[in-house]
């Protein structure tokens, strides 16, 4: 889809991500070497024999590599940015500057380069230049803190994520520049900051503060804490199982569901199975009910999973359609049928030996994507071929519009993965029409936190920021006259977005197929869990369910505890990425010939990416990855301990010898020479990691941050709601913004998580209240007139 684009790639660590991702959608991606690649990139593990790292290898596939030094050699690197479509590099702006990579620069070279930075806290302001790991990112974004184990320190997953999420926020910021270089003829700078992508995986919860929610999320053993912990993980004989058993309305049926099949066993009561749990929860978390029911109601779950194995357990929970999935460690999500039932694993080569890498992110019906075989040896720049840059013309620059200004978008998306895509759609200017029902409400209407802590369908916090911008109708697909309105906006609409199971559009008959008869051009993109295809396609439940199967749950937390998991839907935070870059692949591609396609998406599947070093390692290592708390593979001290105060933490990192030594200065420590390699500590760790711990928890958090910066050496505080609220970064960063709510008035939501330098992001409206914008939909968009409006309410179609 990509094939006319040329990518030259700076990046050197888990940003290579950007790079990665427009590989696989068929760009020509080079990767050339940084002129100062951080000394805190991620190595290991390595190819057992060899300093081959595994992280290269993971990611650096379907791409060249020029061995070529920027600093030294200005003049080959000016031809190749010549030539260049997107020119991606890591530097802060003082740090490109200094290197010759200003934009400023590649501008006056190619003034249709598309330069893309990707830094930890973004390319200026107060933190921009602070000593940061994907650690100390991690702890800054709101993320961090939500995932742990209550009496124990907050934990990350132990292959490092928050990177990831910076470089595939990358991708998909690239090509909304692309796609406004159509219009304008000129490129642009994006700058992407890891602390706001990574915030994504907060799922709103940093929120609470600037909306009078409180602290209703903390973390807990394998779950959430509000008032009291609600579990997520649950032993069986065999491992763990994630369940979904939650409050809400939205709960109710799946909740009673699982306490069906355990009264079927005995192993409950017709009062439990009759009691509405997701009210009652609710109810003990806003209303201050005794907990003590629901506590009792866990022991006899738990008593339940330990009588069954994994498999048991989520065959017949599948057959029942309960929120249940198994915790996998990386051999169990390799054996698992479904992956292989969708033909998902790619085989390369690395050193002359075959292994299994994730495959395809997303199956397009027109243009399946074309996977990358393993890393190559590098090649001279005068081995590639000669590119000019395309020349802009007389007019070009003068368009001021959002760079998706123009695209319209209908949107049967809901709860978080899919919202978050197309929110970024609606930042940028295209036109989204939410579809929702009145009669089966979207879970995320009744989500925590809520605006001045008061529960109610239009004052959920993450309801109104995963929505926010975006027009509002409530339409029933299965009633004759609702049809046919959706029909007449499927007729306007360039792309088709949903995320119910596979069987809910072609029951409505809104699959692609019968879409595309009625407009041959469109781009239709389909999220679930699982995918439209395989066995386990009918997996009803969330993104908390994905991120069990694919392996983050066994990698996130305590080695002697359940699985903490990442903080709740975590694949939700993590899918949208992909979906973004995938549908503005495709809109390129239609753009050059006429043809729209269907997509394909599973939510399991895009994850897998983010996994690669761990799924190599067990392969060609025979080392299998399991959760480790806070420790590092490359780094030593790497760690998050106790300030003083009730839960209070900061991260700290060693990125590097240097700052090893600035560390033990700065604790007044004598420096030992037997510590003094990266090695040496890592066999030292708990008595390191018990020392540090003692200095740290008699001081104030942000005292050891600022000492520790000041010396050199990545710290962060592990930041909550109130702490992402302050945070001065973000403040300059623009990440809250007050936006206008139809009942609530002022309400804040998050900003774009990447900056467009010509045509930034524009948002003014907070997610739609019920069927907001129904008769403006009706009137301005579809042309109706009077008569017919008041036609399609008398049908009951507008709910």
């Amino acid at each position: 889809m990509l094939t006319p684009y040329r990518v030259l790639d700076l990046t050197a660590g888990a940003d290579m991500f950007c790079g990665y991702l427009l590989a696989h959608l068929g760009a020509e991606v080079i990767s050339i070497r940084s002129p100062e690649e951080p000394s805190n990139r991620p190595v290991n593990p390595t190819l057992a024999g060899s300093n081959r790292s595994l992280w290269w290898e993971a990611y650096a596939r379907g791409r060249t590599h020029v061995d070529l030094d920027v600093r030294r050699d200005r003049g080959a690197f000016h031809g190749l940015v010549q030539g260049a479509d997107f020119v991606v590099h890591g530097f802060t702006e003082r740090v490109a500057a200094e290197n010759g990579l200003a934009y400023e620069v590649l501008n006056d070279l190619n003034p249709s380069v598309i330069v893309v930075a990707i830094t930890a806290f973004g390319g200026s302001g107060p933190k921009a230049e602070w000593p940061a790991t994907d650690l100390t990112v991690w702890a800054s974004s709101g993320a961090h803190i939500l995932a742990g184990d209550a009496d124990r320190a907050p934990v990350r997953t132990s292959v490092p994520q928050a990177f990831f999420h910076a470089g595939a926020d990358a991708a998909g910021a690239a090509l909304i520049a692309l796609y406004e270089r159509h219009r304008s003829g000129v490129g642009q700078h994006v700058d992407v900051s890891a602390q706001q992508s990574s915030a994504q995986a907060a799922l709103s919860a940093i929120l609470a503060t600037p909306n009078g929610g409180g602290m209703t999320i903390n973390r807990a053993a394998g779950g959430l804490a509000g008032l009291f912990p609600i579990r997520l993980t649950w032993p069986c004989k065999d491992g763990y199982v994630a369940i979904t058993f939650l409050f809400g309305p939205a709960f109710t049926e799946p909740n009673k569901r699982l306490l069906n099949w355990l009264f079927e066993n005995g192993a409950c009561t017709a009062d439990d199975v009759e009691l509405d749990w997701g009210l009652e929860i609710a109810a003990m978390n806003t209303e201050g009910k005794s907990p003590e029911p629901y506590f009792a109601l866990c022991k006899k779950i738990e008593q339940f999973t330990m009588e069954r194995t994994q498999s048991e357990l989520f065959e017949e929970g599948l057959q029942r359609g309960i929120y249940i999935a198994p915790t996998f460690d990386v051999d169990g999500l390799m054996q698992e049928a479904h992956f292989k039932a969708r033909n998902f694993w790619h085989s390369i080569e690395v050193s002359g030996q075959d292994a299994l890498v994730p495959g395809a992110f997303a199956k397009f019906s027109d243009t399946p994507l074309k996977l990358p075989g393993a890393a190559t040896t590098p090649v001279s720049p005068v081995q590639l071929k000669q590119r000019i840059s395309r020349q802009p013309t007389s007019e070009s620059g003068q368009n001021t519009d959002t760079p998706l200004t123009g695209l319209k978008v209908l949107d049967f998306m809901w709860v978080i993965a899919g919202p978050f895509f197309t929110r970024v759609l609606a930042d940028y200017g295209a036109t989204v029409i939410k579809v929702e029902s009145s009669t089966k409400l979207e879970p995320a209407r009744g989500s925590p936190t809520f605006k001045n802590g008061e529960p109610g369908l239009e004052s959920g916090v993450p309801f109104a920021n995963f929505n926010a911008g975006k027009l509002g109708i409530t339409v029933d697909p299965s009633n004759p006259a609702g049809r046919e309105v959706i029909l007449d906006l499927v007729r306007w609409a360039d792309v088709v977005t949903e995320s119910f199971s596979p069987k809910a559009m072609k029951a409505w008959n809104l699959d692609y197929e019968a879409l595309r008869e009625v407009n041959p051009d469109i781009i239709m993109v389909s999220s679930c869990l699982m995918g439209q295809t395989g066995p386990r396609a009918q997996v009803p439940g969330y993104g908390n369910m994905a991120a069990a199967i694919t392996g983050f749950y066994d990698l996130t937390g305590w080695l002697d505890r359940s699985p903490a998991g990442p903080f709740l839907a975590y694949t939700d935070g993590v899918s949208p990425r992909f979906m973004l870059a995938s549908l503005l692949a495709a809109l390129d591609h239609r753009r050059r010939t006429g043809r729209g396609q269907h997509i394909d998406l599973s939510q399991a599947e895009a994850a897998l990416h983010l996994l690669v070093p761990a799924i190599l390692d067990y392969q060609l290592n025979d080392h299998l990855w399991h959760r480790d708390g806070n420790r590092d593979r490359d780094l030593c001290p790497h760690g998050v301990y106790p300030a003083r105060g009730t839960d209070r933490w900061v991260a700290i990192a060693c990125q590097s010898d240097r700052a090893w030594v600035a560390f033990q200065t700065v604790l007044g420590w004598v420096e030992d020479e037997s510590l003094a390699t990266v090695d040496a500590r890592r066999l030292r760790q708990d008595e390191l990691d018990r020392r540090i711990g003692e200095w740290t928890v008699t001081q104030d958090e942000r005292s050891i941050e600022a000492t520790l910066v000041d010396a050199g050496v990545a710290a962060h505080v592990v930041q909550n709601s109130p702490e992402c609220w302050s945070d001065p970064q973000l403040t300059h960063r623009e990440h809250f913004v007050r936006a206008d709510h139809a009942s609530l008035g002022e309400i804040v939501v998050e900003g774009s998580r990447f900056k467009l330098s010509r045509t930034p992001a524009e948002l003014h409206r907070a997610g739609p209240e019920l069927g907001e914008h129904n008769v403006h939909v009706l009137e301005t968009v579809l042309g109706y007139g009077s008569d017919q409006i008041a036609d399609v309410f008398a049908s009951m179609a507008m709910e």
